[in-house]
């Protein structure tokens, strides 16, 4: 069964292209963050788990292809229906079509298949480009190999 689940904080939207999971699956990935308010009208689709900022979080996921083999991919679009290429950045507001299915297999023994988003409140994704130490002035001489 398809359902809509509506105006939900996205982050780590991996949507474009699947990308390797810890255990080794190609998959497409997106992790809900929604408020307390919202547990019960969304504990069907997956597991829970609160995040350290007080709110609560799943992920809904897709595999790179079907059971056939066939590549699968995610529908993205904006808020008129068209297409949308924008890297998704953490806290960007959408709409997601989820499939449902049951499964004894999953969790609750229903399973939820990611199959479009639907961009309502985009956020820029900005990856850092580099990591790097930040400009000091010694405040004391010191001698680093006094330590080692």
């Amino acid at each position: 069964m398809q359902t809509i689940i509506r105006n939900v904080s996205v982050n780590y939207a991996k949507v474009y292209k699947a990308e390797e999971n810890p255990f080794g699956a190609k998959q497409f990935d997106i992790q809900l963050e929604f408020g307390k308010d919202r547990i019960d009208e969304l504990k069907g689709y997956g597991k829970i788990r609160e995040l350290p900022n007080g709110n609560f979080a799943m992920n809904i996921a897709r595999s790179a292809t079907n059971k056939d083999g066939k590549e699968n991919f995610i529908r993205v679009v904006n808020m008129a229906k068209e297409p949308f290429t924008a890297p998704i950045g953490n806290g960007s507001t959408a709409n997601l079509i989820v499939y449902t299915y049951a499964s004894p297999r999953a969790y609750n023994g229903t399973k939820t298949v990611l199959m479009a988003v639907q961009i309502v409140n985009h956020i820029e994704y900005t990856p850092e480009t580099s990591v790097d130490f930040d400009t000091l002035t010694p405040t004391t001489s010191v001698n680093p190999s006094a330590d080692f």
